[in-house]
C-alpha cells in the first residue's frame, strides 16, 4: 500500500497526484486480498463509496476541497448508523435491520467529505473485549482486542485508512493496542452517540482509530462537535487540534519542554507483563527527550464492582426500551445475554451507590492530575491473547487474573471518570505483538494528550511498522 495515513494521502489528493477514485480502489483491492481471512468487514458499501468518491472527485476538479479528509475512505464499527445501509451491532437481534438515518458522526464525516468504505466487526453489542469474528493481523492466532476489534484490524491490514469506534470502557483503545494503531477516547460527552446503539449511557463514548496522532487530531477535529440530539453533549468551540499540531511541530520534533507527565504507582498498574513494564518504561525515556518531566504520582483505583453495577443495568435497560430483550432474547449469543439478563437483577439503591463511589473516584482522580498534565501508563497488561486464552484464567507476574478483565483494567477508570484517554504503539514483544502506551489528560484537553503523542511519534517508528506477507 502506498498509503499508511490519512494526512499523507490527503496531501497527494489536494495535489491531484491521486484521486479519490484511485485512492478507494486500491482500499478494495486490500480488503479483498486480505478480508476473507482477517474478517474485519460485516459490509463492504463499494457502490456506495464509488459513488462518494466519484462526488469527491468531481468537487476536487472544480477547487472545493471541504477538509483534510476530502476523498478518505473511512470505515465505521457497525453499531453505528449509515443511513440504508445494514447495522447488526455484532447480533442476530438486528441481522435485518436497516438504519434509516446516519449517526451524527457520519453526517459530520460526509460533510467533511470522506468517503465511508463499510462497516467493521463488534463484539455483539459492544459488550466485550475482544471481537470472535476477526483476527489479528499481527498474528492471527491472536485476538484483535475489543469491541472495536474490526477497526482495529481494518487500519492494521492498512484495509482503510481511519475509522470510528466506541468505547464504554476501552473498546477504542484495547484494539488500537493489540493490533499496533492509535485510537483516541475523547471526553464524555465531546463526541455525540447519536445514532450509536448504547451499551451503558453514563459509560459510552464515540472517537477515532487511525495509523497515527495526527489523523486522530484530524478526524477529532470532524466529529468534535455539539449535539442537540444527543442528551450528554456537551457544547465546546470547535477544535482545531490538527492545525495546532501541526503549526507547532512544522519547525522540526514538537517539544513537551515544561509538561509534567504523571506516572502511577505500582499498585494501579501491577501486574504487568514483564515486557509491557519494558516497553512502557522506555516510552518514558522518548517522552523525557521529547522535554516532557515525568513524575511519580498516586492515583485511586477504580474498583471493577462498580464499573459492572452501573454498566449492567445500563446496558439491561437499553435492550429492554428497545423491547429487543424481551421479544427476541434467544437470539442473543452467550455472554451478551447473561450479562443483560443480570443487569436486570442489580438494586436500584446498589446501581445508586455505585454511582456515588464513581463521583468520589472521578473526583480524586481529577484531584490527583491537579499536579500534572497527563498521565502515562500501560493501555493492556498484555499483549494480545490468543482466541482460546479469551476470558479465560491467565498468569501475570504470578497473578491469576482473567484475560478480560486484564484487558479492561487499565483503561475502565478513564471511562468512569469520562476524562479523555488514547493509545498509540511504543513497541513489540519477542514474539512480534504491538504493545501500546496510554496517555489519559484532564477533561476537554485532547489536544494536550494528542499533543504527547504527536511528539512521541515524531521521535519513534512504531506506528510506521508494516505487517510483512499479509
Amino acid at each position: 500500500m502506498p498509503y499508511l495515513s490519512i494526512h499523507e494521502a490527503s496531501a497527494d489528493l489536494h495535489s491531484g497526484l491521486v484521486t479519490p477514485t484511485e485512492l478507494l480502489a486500491e482500499m478494495l483491492q486490500q480488503i479483498d486480498d486480505l478480508d476473507e481471512e482477517i474478517q474485519a468487514f460485516v459490509t463492504v458499501m463499494r457502490e456506495e463509496a464509488f459513488k462518494d468518491a466519484e462526488q469527491a472527485e468531481s468537487e476536487q476538479r472544480t477547487g472545493l476541497f471541504r477538509s483534510p479528509l476530502h476523498g478518505i475512505p473511512l470505515a465505521i464499527k457497525d453499531l453505528i448508523a449509515v443511513k440504508n445501509v445494514r447495522m447488526t451491532a455484532g447480533s442476530k437481534v438486528l441481522a435485518d435491520y436497516i438504519a434509516p438515518e446516519d449517526a451524527t458522526v457520519v453526517e459530520q464525516l460526509r460533510r467533511a467529505g470522506a468517503v465511508i468504505l463499510g462497516k467493521t466487526q463488534t463484539h455483539e453489542f459492544a459488550y466485550g473485549t475482544y471481537t470472535p469474528a476477526t483476527r489479528n493481523p499481527w498474528d492471527r492466532t491472536r485476538v484483535p482486542g475489543g469491541s472495536s476489534g474490526g477497526n482495529g484490524a481494518a487500519l492494521a491490514a492498512s484495509m482503510c485508512l481511519g475509522a470510528i469506534g466506541s468505547d464504554t470502557g476501552g473498546s477504542i483503545r484495547i484494539p488500537a493496542a493489540c493490533c499496533g494503531v492509535t485510537g483516541l477516547k475523547p471526553t464524555y460527552g465531546r463526541v455525540s452517540c447519536f445514532g450509536v446503539v448504547p451499551l451503558s449511557w453514563s459509560l459510552d463514548h464515540v472517537g477515532p482509530m487511525a495509523r497515527d496522532a495526527e489523523d486522530c487530531a484530524i478526524l477529532f477535529d470532524s466529529i468534535a462537535r455539539y449535539d442537540p440530539r444527543d442528551p450528554n453533549s456537551v457544547s465546546r468551540p470547535p477544535s482545531k487540534t490538527h492545525e495546532t499540531l501541526t503549526s507547532a511541530g512544522s519547525g522540526g520534533p514538537l517539544s513537551l519542554q515544561g509538561l509534567r507527565i504523571g506516572i502511577p504507582q505500582d499498585a494501579f498498574v501491577d501486574p504487568l507483563d514483564p515486557e509491557v513494564r519494558l516497553a512502557w518504561r522506555g516510552a518514558l525515556l522518548v517522552l523525557k527527550e521529547a522535554g516532557a518531566q515525568v513524575v511519580d504520582v498516586e492515583l485511586p483505583r477504580a474498583d471493577f464492582s462498580t464499573y459492572r453495577t452501573i454498566q449492567k443495568p445500563e446496558a439491561s435497560l437499553a435492550h429492554l426500551e428497545k423491547g429487543w430483550l424481551t421479544k427476541k432474547l434467544d437470539l442473543y449469543g452467550e455472554p451478551t445475554r447473561t450479562r443483560l439478563l443480570e443487569g436486570q437483577e442489580i438494586k436500584a439503591i446498589d446501581y445508586l451507590r455505585a454511582q456515588h463511589q464513581r463521583r468520589i473516584f472521578s473526583s480524586s482522580l481529577r484531584t490527583a492530575m491537579h499536579q500534572i498534565d497527563a498521565l502515562a501508563l500501560p493501555t493492556i497488561p498484555i499483549p494480545a491473547v490468543t482466541v482460546p486464552q479469551m476470558y479465560q484464567e491467565i498468569t501475570i507476574e504470578g497473578v491469576k487474573e482473567n484475560s478480560g478483565d486484564a484487558m479492561l483494567r487499565l483503561t475502565m477508570p478513564f471511562n468512569l471518570a469520562g476524562l479523555p484517554a488514547m493509545t498509540f504503539p511504543c513497541g513489540f514483544n519477542s514474539q512480534g505483538l504491538p504493545l501500546g502506551l496510554q496517555i489519559a489528560g484532564k477533561p476537554f484537553e485532547e489536544g494536550l494528550i494528542l499533543r504527547v503523542a504527536y511528539a512521541y511519534q515524531q521521535l519513534t517508528d512504531w506506528h510506521r511498522s508494516e505487517i510483512k506477507n499479509s
